[in-house]
């Protein structure tokens, strides 16, 4: 029998979800073997919304039994996108709107991980969510969108003061950084833009949002960079010493790197820390077109070749 309760709620016949539910010594809660799914999960996962109003006013029906992952019927609901069945479950006080998964993700952090912006709205709307809460690895909702590209959720969350917009996850890592490192420039634009964002913020590594821009070799955002008071340093090093004008050319960008060049703020000399130039590792990593740019600076030219042969003869005499 409550097998067949199940079934009724996974496919949506409500005749006999009706009929079933008059049956008094029925399990209301019961479980499938497979993914320990609950009929009333079942039917929030599925959107079936007549049948989640049936279940929700039998008193024998347990509304946040979860899932065998630890996900909640509303967790679910906020998952798939089902926004008259969120709304409804939001209404009801039994409702623990924060439960997560075992990994930490809430059903506000994976309503935005889904780009559910509905979905997201309803829950802004509603003062018990927590909207800065992590991930087990610290990944905030925010950090999520603009990891994800969500140019539209990710304005949503910047007029919601209660929005951590500079929270970082274990590694550090910004929101800002992450957008910067994912290469999506219309949210970089839209971060720039506004002053609460921390533009200059490293990881736990030591590397800046312009590090990582030009490490992924991101043209455009380094440009941006550029052409903001607000971005304070364009030689930050990581823990290994690399600027990002090494990493570029260590990494072969050959029009990030003319594009450096051509800024006066940016030391294109820096050595790392094993004491090797820009011109040295291009070398090393034989990227032939990268150290060519440099023929045209006759200067930059004969210091970076000089600096190869030192470091050359050093390696040398030391085997």
């Amino acid at each position: 029998m409550e097998v067949l309760l199940w079934s009724a709620c996974f496919n949506g016949n409500i005749e006999d979800v009706i009929t079933l539910l008059q049956n008094t010594i029925i399990n209301t809660n019961w479980q499938d073997d497979e993914y320990s799914r609950t009929p009333f999960y079942l039917a929030c996962e599925k959107g079936h919304i007549e049948i989640v109003k049936l279940l929700l006013n039998d008193k024998r029906v347990d509304i946040n039994k979860a899932h065998r992952n630890e996900t909640t019927p509303f967790y679910i609901a906020c998952q798939e996108g089902h926004i008259k069945i969120v709304k409804l479950l939001l209404n009801d006080k039994r409702v623990d709107v924060n439960e997560g998964d075992d990994d930490g993700i809430t059903p506000f952090w994976i309503a935005c991980l889904e780009g559910h912006i509905d979905v997201v709205e309803l829950l802004l709307e509603d003062g018990r969510v927590g909207v800065n809460e992590g991930d087990e690895d610290g990944e905030t909702p925010f950090c999520i969108v603009c990891q994800e590209g969500f140019i539209d959720l990710v304005k949503l969350l910047l007029n919601d003061q209660r929005v951590d917009i500079n929270q970082a996850n274990e590694d550090g890592r910004t929101p800002f950084l992450i957008a910067c490192g994912f290469g999506h420039i219309e949210i970089v634009k839209l971060l720039l833009n506004d002053d609460r964002i921390d533009v200059n913020k490293t990881n736990n590594a030591g590397y800046s949002p312009i590090w990582i821009a030009c490490y992924e070799g991101h043209i455009e955002i380094v440009e941006l960079f550029f052409h903001n008071e607000r971005v304070v340093d364009f030689n930050q090093t990581g823990h290994d010493g690399e600027t990002p004008f090494y990493v570029a050319y260590e990494r072969g960008f050959i029009d990030l790197v003319k594009l450096l060049l051509n800024n006066n703020q940016v030391n294109i000399n820096k050595a790392n820390n094993d004491g090797e130039t820009p011109f040295y590792i291009a070398f090393q990593e034989e990227h032939t077109e990268v150290v060519n740019v440099l023929r045209n600076e006759s200067n930059l030219f004969f210091f970076f070749f000089f600096s190869f042969l030192f470091f050359s003869f050093l390696i040398l005499f030391s085997s």
